[in-house]
C-alpha cells in the first residue's frame, strides 16, 4: 500500500463530494423554481376563478 495510491483515492473522494454537492444544489434550485411556477399557476387559476 503506497502513499501515492492513498492520495489518489483521497482526490477521487473529494471529486465525488464536489459532484454530490453540485447535484444537491441543482436539486434545490429546481425545487425552488418548480414551487414558484406551481404557486404562480395556482394563484392565476384562483384569480381567474374569482372573476
Amino acid at each position: 500500500m503506497s502513499g501515492e495510491n492513498h492520495n489518489e483515492n483521497h482526490e477521487a473522494d473529494r471529486a465525488g463530494e464536489r459532484w454530490k454537492l453540485k447535484g444537491a444544489a441543482w436539486r434545490v434550485f429546481f425545487y425552488v423554481v418548480g414551487a414558484y411556477v406551481f404557486l404562480n399557476a395556482v394563484g392565476m387559476l384562483g384569480a381567474h376563478a374569482q372573476k
